[in-house]
């Protein structure tokens, strides 16, 4: 590969970088001023200066720009929070702190975030790959942590211990945004600790009545 062929890549990379940012840009702007439900793709073009067909080619449906905008927010919690781990005691300590501090965030962005969860939804019952925000990450590194400290069994792969806690805390979420009412966020989320470290056996190993 020569010199100039790396050059124009990186332009052709920073290039798109900026046209994606100013998508997701004019798209959260619309939103804010006039609703989602209002917001149109063909607006979100107009609003950002790009032609309909290259805003197709980078986001397929508006869902798509919003759940984009909240995977950049989990990214930012993520890189804060995981500073924070190692000094805290216990395996359970990391979830609750981890996870109150990602409902801290649904209760600010709480349109915005059930929008992305909803997609995300979609996308696994039509047989898509599963994926979450940086989060998962998070989780991947608690489950590390526990692992090292004898408080996680072994034998499962991590990757589905990770899943099974993020489609837990996203069912919990959808449930608050659903009623925030009937939910109670911090409540809820320490019940989804307690069966994700004991099971939902009782203390004797027993189902209980």
């Amino acid at each position: 590969m020569e010199p100039g062929d790396t050059l124009a890549e990186g332009r052709a990379e920073r290039k798109k970088k900026e046209t994606r940012q100013k998508i997701l840009k004019a798209a959260l702007d619309l939103i804010q001023r006039q609703g989602f439900d209002k917001t149109t793709m063909e607006q979100i073009a107009e609003e950002a200066d790009v032609a309909r067909k290259t805003l197709y080619n980078y986001f397929p449906v508006k869902e798509a720009i919003v759940d984009e905008y909240v995977r950049g927010l989990s990214r930012k919690f993520t890189q804060d929070a995981f500073a924070k781990l190692p000094s805290l005691p216990d395996t359970r300590s990391r979830l609750l702190e981890s996870l109150d501090k990602v409902y801290e965030q649904v209760e600010m962005n709480a349109e915005i975030i059930g929008i992305s969860l909803g997609y995300r939804l979609k996308n696994v019952l039509q047989g898509d790959e599963y994926q979450s925000g940086g989060t998962q990450s998070l989780l991947a590194e608690i489950i590390r942590l526990g692992r090292l400290a004898g408080e996680i069994r072994g034998d499962i792969r991590a990757e589905l211990l990770v899943k099974q806690l993020d489609i837990l805390r996203g069912t919990i979420v959808m449930g608050w945004l659903n009623d925030p009412s009937k939910v109670e966020l911090r409540q809820e989320m320490a019940l989804l600790v307690d069966l994700f470290l004991n099971g939902a056996a009782g203390k004797d190993g027993k189902e209980q009545a």
